[in-house]
């Protein structure tokens, strides 16, 4: 890396499932002497590693430094257009060069900007275009009957999970552990069949009792 001149590269997946998007990325941005790696969607602007890449490298260009931002695809930096457009303007603020590796993009000259901003504009509207066949597939799937959601646990189960409360021996963490659900799915189930409170009433009933045998 030379004193004058630093290549800072971005990387961001979604989730935690795509490890194989982020080694992708990774690889094509190993040249580059910084790397900051994101797991964030790409429709929450606020991004903590974007934040601090950006900081970065707006830092540097003050002190005389040549910046490359490199990415390996333009939609990992954002799919908003207007999100987009405000970076290009921050880049171009502070000299900031941007190079998008996949669409061998780089925003050092006008075309190259207008390119950028179009791909943009594309990327939002492939998103919009995603969302709209996921809420007309969900339409579909209610007028045809069809039940969404999380499925629903057996009535055995239930009865099972509300034995295991009321009898207080075990904790609501534990419950869960031993059916292998989650403790919000206790919750719901108790709430359901508005058992809830009835632990404490059954505990101090089992006091009174006790109290009367004393007696």
């Amino acid at each position: 890396m030379s004193q004058n001149i630093i290549n800072i590269g971005y990387a961001r997946v979604s989730t935690h499932k795509q490890d194989l998007g982020l080694e992708v990325q990774i690889d094509a941005l190993k040249h580059c002497d910084q790397l900051f790696i994101e797991r964030e969607s790409g429709s929450n602007n606020a991004r903590s590693e974007l934040e601090k890449a950006l900081k970065l490298a707006q830092t540097l260009s003050k002190k005389g430094t040549q910046v490359t931002f490199t990415i390996y695809k333009l939609d990992r930096l954002t799919r908003s257009m207007f999100k987009l457009l405000e970076l290009i303007e921050q880049f171009n603020d502070s000299d900031i060069q941007l190079v998008s590796l996949h669409e061998k993009l780089e925003t050092d000259s006008l075309i190259g900007r207008l390119l950028c901003m179009i791909l943009g504009f594309v990327a939002e509207s492939e998103l919009e275009n995603l969302r709209f066949r996921t809420r007309e597939g969900l339409r579909k799937a209610k007028e045809k009957g069809v039940k969404l959601g999380a499925k629903r646990i057996s009535k055995k189960k239930e009865e099972r999970i509300i034995q295991q409360y009321l009898a207080g021996g075990l904790s609501i963490r534990k419950i869960a552990k031993t059916e292998q659900i989650s403790t919000s799915t206790i919750y719901k189930v108790l709430e359901r069949n508005d058992v809830a409170n009835n632990r404490k009433k059954v505990s101090q009933n089992s006091c009174q009792n006790q109290d009367k045998m004393v007696e």
